[in-house]
């Protein structure tokens, strides 16, 4: 070989490995990608404000800065969610999930509808750690967890999740008296008692009650009983944590594997086949998130609270409690099944009729203003809402700025099932 053809071969190489050392596998993946935060909560609750807070950000930090898409897919308090990202999701890193904090827990509890091993899911992240309250509606009477021990309080549920899984527990080891209404969603929970349709709640995040009721406290509209976690906080004030109630130490054991999933406020997961690699980078990217300073501010004057937990620090959870002993996760489970009758919650439908003032993603989301000057805001479903515009059928993405609408909906903030555009 000449000197020449060396160094022309030297030269070569050189540019061979310098490309390779440059190439990003991740970052090829995800540019110019759309990535999918599937959504097993109602967009107008914490984990719907959340979730579209996280998607506007975490692009930024993802190698190739892919755009981050929500959709909302509630059913069967994020089981139908969980279940799709488990089973049907493309398993490249292309979907992530955010669901309720219950559900890695529910097989271990044998609940039926979970077709997924939650020590299989690739969690990513929290936003943060949780604790949640019981409230009482301001006339009942009802000021402590002592009263709603001698009183029954009847409070609003949306399905197999805290809101339900809760107050039963604190029926069966502290005697409480909360009566269940099932069938709503999370904020129609609050409509329900604004109307009087229902006079509590309980399993409801401290961040969420902040963001989408704070003002019924300071205006002493209801009356907090109880905090729901494994730490107090400060911040709420003299509300007794629920462990201290605690009367033995197996009672104390169940309490802390029922509300174990508050330390996981807000989970974030992928599908169990995503390659390790993109895991990784999304839980880098995501830690990033939820450190970054405009997202913070903005969730802060949100009055909503970041504190990041690891993914890894999940995945450590979830595997430590599903090596809890037997009796104590039977316990557990009988604690959280609602003895007393099921009601059905009767959704109570109004229509509101005004002038379109914001049309967000493609009709998906509307906003309104009243004739009286009140602004109200509801979702769109392609599938279960009724769209029409001059009385003929019409897609959502075909309402515009400046129509007369009529919503026909639960209130502000909630699903419509039909509107009429002209």
């Amino acid at each position: 070989m000449t000197v020449k053809t060396s160094l022309v071969a030297a030269a070569a190489a050189v540019c061979l490995i310098a490309g390779s050392a440059a190439a990003d596998p991740i970052a090829d993946f995800y540019k110019g990608k759309r990535v999918k935060l599937i959504v097993g909560a109602s967009s107008g609750g914490g984990y719907g404000t959340y979730a579209r807070m996280v998607a506007a950000y975490l692009g930024k930090y993802l190698p190739g800065n892919p755009r981050i898409i929500t959709q909302f897919m509630q059913g069967a308090a994020s089981i139908r969610a969980a279940n799709y990202i488990y089973n049907v999701a493309p398993q490249d890193g292309s979907v992530l999930g955010a669901v309720q904090r219950a559900i890695p827990f529910l097989p271990l509890y044998g609940k039926r509808g979970p077709q997924y091993d939650p020590l299989k899911f690739n969690y990513i992240g929290s936003i943060n750690n949780e604790v949640s309250i019981c409230v009482s509606w301001h006339t009942t009477g009802i000021k402590t967890i002592q009263d709603a021990m001698k009183k029954e309080l009847i409070i609003g549920g949306a399905g197999a999740n805290d809101t339900e899984n809760f107050p039963a527990a604190l029926n069966t080891i502290l005697g409480t008296k909360f009566k269940i209404i099932t069938g709503y969603t999370g904020v129609g929970i609050n409509l329900a008692m604004e109307r009087g349709e229902v006079f509590g709640r309980c399993g409801w995040s401290w961040t969420s009650f902040k963001n989408q009721k704070g003002q019924w406290l300071r205006d002493k509209k209801v009356n907090i009983l109880i905090q729901l976690s494994l730490r107090k906080l400060p911040e709420i004030g003299d509300v007794p944590l629920v462990t201290e109630l605690a009367t033995s130490k197996e009672d104390r054991q169940v309490f802390e594997l029922v509300f174990a999933p508050q330390v996981m406020g807000r989970p974030y997961l992928m599908g169990p086949g995503v390659p390790k690699a993109r895991v990784k980078a999304m839980r880098a990217a995501f830690a990033r998130t939820t450190q970054d300073p405009d997202l913070v501010k903005k969730l802060g004057k949100a009055q909503m609270d970041v504190a990041l937990v690891s993914g890894g620090e999940i995945q450590r959870i979830v595997a430590q409690a599903y090596k809890t002993p037997k009796e104590i996760v039977d316990r557990a489970r009988d604690s959280m099944v609602y003895k007393g009758k099921r009601i059905k919650a009767k959704i109570t439908y109004v229509k509101h009729t005004g002038t379109i003032t914001k049309v967000i993603r493609g009709g998906r989301k509307l906003q309104m203003k009243l004739a009286n000057g009140k602004t109200v805001k509801t979702s769109i479903s392609g599938r279960r809402t009724k769209v029409t515009i001059g009385g003929k059928k019409a897609k959502r993405k075909k309402i515009k700025v400046g129509m007369t609408c009529t919503f026909n909906y639960p209130g502000s903030g909630q699903r419509s099932k039909s509107v009429d555009c002209k």
